[in-house]
């Protein structure tokens, strides 16, 4: 597929032709790249918003390693201890996590059973920072280019 890169600014009003030409050969009219970059524009103030909209609604203080090795040693401890009869201990943990530090149910379970805590982890400081995810621009410019060519023909 037809691979974008991005020419400088002064080069493409230099230039008297009204396609681009791609890595593959393919010559794309300048509308289309435009397209490209408005997609690509909207597509991170979406994201942004999203993030704050996150941080908005976000209650309780923030998840950090510190209170996720916290809750994942007391929940090893009541599983040793009750040997087997944990599981209304462990509930009661979860359930302190998701009150305290605005987690959702799954993420409390898995945090308690020591699985991706280093996701969860990063997600709640991408929301309490506001850092949007990135975006993968090679795969918006794909699907700008793959509609025009199926319009094209």
């Amino acid at each position: 597929m037809a691979r974008y890169e991005e020419e400088p600014e002064s080069y493409r009003k230099k230039t008297i032709y009204s396609y681009y030409v791609v890595d593959d050969g393919w010559k794309l009219p300048y509308e289309v790249i435009e397209d490209i970059d408005y997609t690509i524009l909207q597509t991170q103030q979406y994201y942004l918003n999203v993030v704050k909209r996150q941080n908005q609604l976000h209650h309780g203080d923030w998840l950090t390693w510190e209170v996720a090795e916290k809750y994942a040693a007391k929940s090893w401890i009541y599983r040793v201890l009750y040997c087997g009869q944990y599981i209304r201990e462990v509930r009661k943990l979860g359930q302190e996590l998701q009150e305290l530090y605005g987690v959702t149910e799954m993420e409390a379970i898995n945090i308690l059973n020591e699985h991706n805590v280093a996701d969860y982890v990063a997600k709640y400081h991408r929301i309490k920072n506001m850092i949007p995810l990135r975006i993968n621009q090679q795969e918006i410019c794909d699907n700008v280019v793959w509609e025009y060519l199926h319009k094209a023909i």
